[in-house]
C-alpha cells in the first residue's frame, strides 16, 4: 500500500468514528477535530510597467504603452479544512498524538491552482500555511490530488509524536509544534516556520520533526532542549536548540541558543508588568556562514514571473532582529497594543526585496518581512460575550507601505463559530521592467503587492 493510500485509510478510519461520542472510548483515548470553510475574494494586484531598455524601433513603438498598469487577475477562493486529532494518554506507557488535515481548495484563477499543484505553497497573495518544509525528516506529498484546472486537495500529517513523562521532565519524539518568543506579533527568536501575517487559518502552528526534552528545574524555571531533524536527515536540514525560562521578581525571562549547519543564533526576551501596562522585549543575533556548496532551496521571490520561485544564493552575513512593545486595558472589554520591530535581515531599499527572498534568513530562519523598521498597533474589543473584534496594522517605515487587518468572531454555540475579515494594503505597486534580454518583476513597496482581500468563514469543532 502506498504512503498516500495508507493515510487515506487512516483518514477514513477517523471519519468513521465521528458519530461516536468521546466517552465511547477508553478513558485514555481522546478524539477531536474541526471542519472549517473560508470564502475569500481577492482583488487584482496592479503591476506598473516601466519603459523597455532598448533602442530598437519596436521598443520605441512599444514605449507608447509603457508606464501603464497591468495586473495579476482578481480571484475567488474556497479554502476548506478537515482536521482529525487523536491522542492516547497513559501515565505508565506514555502519550501518542496524531493530527492529520485535508484541505480542499478551489481557485477561480486556474494559475493559482496550478501554482499549488507544483508544490510551491507560498505566493504574494497566498493565505494558506506551508505544510511541507525542510524541517520534516520525511513527509507525505503536500498535494494529495488536483481537481480539474481550478482545484487542489492538500494534506498535512501535522502531528505524529510520542511523549514520555516522569518526575524529571518530558521527552517528546516526532512531529510537534515548536515556537519561541516573548513578543506579540513578530518573534525574532522564532525561526522554525512562523505564520506569515496574511495566513487565514492560524489556529495550529505547522509541525516539524524534533527530539525534545523539557524539564522543570524550579518552581518557575524550565530547561528546554532539542534536536530538529529535517529533510532526509541531511546536515543542512538539522538544528539544535537550548532554551531556559524563569520568573524572577515578576519578570518572565527567556534565553535561547540555536545552532544550524551554517548559522547560529543567540537571543532572549522578557515580559513583565509596569504599572497597568504590559511590557515585552525580545531580541536575537544571528550569524550565517554559507558557502557556494550549500544546497539551494526554492524561494518565494520574483523572477520572470511573480508566481515562480527562484533559487537561493549563499549568505554569509550577521544581523540583529528585535521587538519591543506594550499593551494596556482601557477597560474590561478593550485592549490596545503597540509593537516596534527591527529587522536587520531586511533592507530600506525596495530594489533589494527581490534579492532578499533568495537569501538564507528567508528560506531557513523564518524571516518574512522585507523592510527594516516596522510599527504594529493593534486593538482587541470584546463587543459582547459572543462577539469579538480585532484590528491591527503592519506599517513598513522604510517604504511607507501598510497592511491592515480587521476581523470579527461570533460564537453561535460551544462548537460553532463564524468569522468575517478584511485585509487592506497601501503602497507602491509591483513593477514590471523588460529589456531585449530579459523580463523582471520587482517591488515598488512591500505591502503594495498585497491584494485587497475579504473573507468569511464557518468553523465547527467536535
Amino acid at each position: 500500500m502506498s504512503v498516500n493510500k495508507a493515510y487515506l485509510a487512516l483518514t477514513f478510519f477517523f471519519a468513521s468514528a465521528l458519530p461516536l461520542p468521546i466517552n465511547a472510548y477508553a478513558e485514555s483515548f481522546s478524539f477531536s477535530g474541526y471542519l472549517k470553510s473560508y470564502a475569500l475574494a481577492q482583488d487584482s494586484i496592479p503591476i506598473k510597467q516601466m519603459p523597455i531598455e532598448d533602442n530598437s524601433i519596436a521598443s520605441i513603438t512599444n514605449n507608447a504603452e509603457q508606464g501603464q498598469t497591468s495586473s495579476i487577475p482578481a480571484n475567488f477562493q474556497s479554502q476548506n479544512a478537515l482536521r482529525l486529532m487523536a491522542s492516547y494518554l497513559s501515565s505508565s506507557k506514555g502519550n501518542v498524538e496524531i493530527d492529520y488535515e485535508i484541505q480542499p481548495l478551489y481557485f477561480s484563477n486556474s494559475d493559482m491552482a496550478g501554482y499549488y499543484n507544483q508544490d510551491n505553497l507560498a505566493s504574494i497573495s497566498g493565505t494558506v500555511s506551508l505544510a511541507n518544509n525542510q524541517y520534516r525528516y520525511k513527509d507525505l506529498n503536500a498535494v494529495l490530488t488536483d481537481i480539474g484546472n481550478n482545484g487542489v486537495v492538500l494534506q498535512n500529517l501535522d502531528r505524529f509524536n510520542y511523549q514520555y513523562s516522569n518526575q524529571y521532565g518530558d521527552l517528546t519524539i516526532g512531529r510537534q509544534v515548536l515556537s519561541f518568543g516573548s513578543a506579540r506579533f513578530i518573534n525574532p527568536t522564532d525561526i522554525f516556520i512562523p505564520f506569515a501575517i496574511q495566513t487565514l487559518n492560524q489556529e495550529y502552528r505547522v509541525g516539524i520533526d524534533v527530539i525534545r526534552y523539557k524539564a522543570d528545574v524550579g518552581d518557575f524555571a524550565v530547561v528546554d532542549m532539542g534536536l530538529v531533524i529535517g529533510e532526509g536527515g541531511k546536515k543542512q536540514n538539522i538544528a539544535a536548540f537550548l532554551r531556559g525560562k524563569n520568573s524572577l521578581s515578576g519578570n518572565d525571562i527567556e534565553l535561547i541558543a540555536i545552532i544550524l549547519d551554517d548559522a547560529w543564533l543567540v537571543g532572549g526576551g522578557i515580559e513583565r508588568a509596569i504599572g497597568d501596562f504590559g511590557f515585552w522585549f525580545e531580541a536575537a543575533f544571528m550569524d550565517w556562514q554559507q558557502s557556494d556548496t550549500s544546497e539551494s532551496h526554492n524561494a518565494e521571490g520574483l523572477s520572470t514571473n511573480p508566481l515562480t520561485p527562484i533559487e537561493t544564493v549563499p549568505y554569509s552575513e550577521s544581523y540583529w532582529r528585535s521587538s519591543i512593545g506594550s499593551d494596556y486595558a482601557l477597560n474590561e472589554d478593550v485592549i490596545i497594543m503597540i509593537e516596534y520591530h527591527y529587522n536587520g535581515a531586511g533592507s530600506n531599499n525596495t530594489d533589494d526585496y527581490t534579492k532578499l527572498a533568495t537569501q538564507a534568513p528567508y528560506q531557513k530562519a523564518g524571516v518574512y518581512l522585507y523592510g527594516q523598521h516596522y510599527i504594529v498597533p493593534a486593538l482587541t474589543w470584546l463587543a459582547s460575550p459572543l462577539v469579538s473584534v480585532n484590528a491591527s496594522a503592519f506599517y513598513n517605515v522604510s517604504d511607507s507601505s501598510v497592511f491592515l487587518t480587521l476581523s470579527s468572531e461570533t460564537s453561535w454555540s460551544d462548537n460553532v463559530y463564524s468569522d468575517f475579515g478584511v485585509y487592506v494594503s497601501h503602497g507602491e505597486s509591483m513593477i514590471y521592467q523588460g529589456s531585449s534580454d530579459n523580463v523582471n518583476y520587482s517591488f515598488g513597496s512591500e505591502f503594495g503587492a498585497y491584494p485587497l482581500s475579504i473573507y468569511a468563514s464557518l468553523r465547527y469543532y467536535f
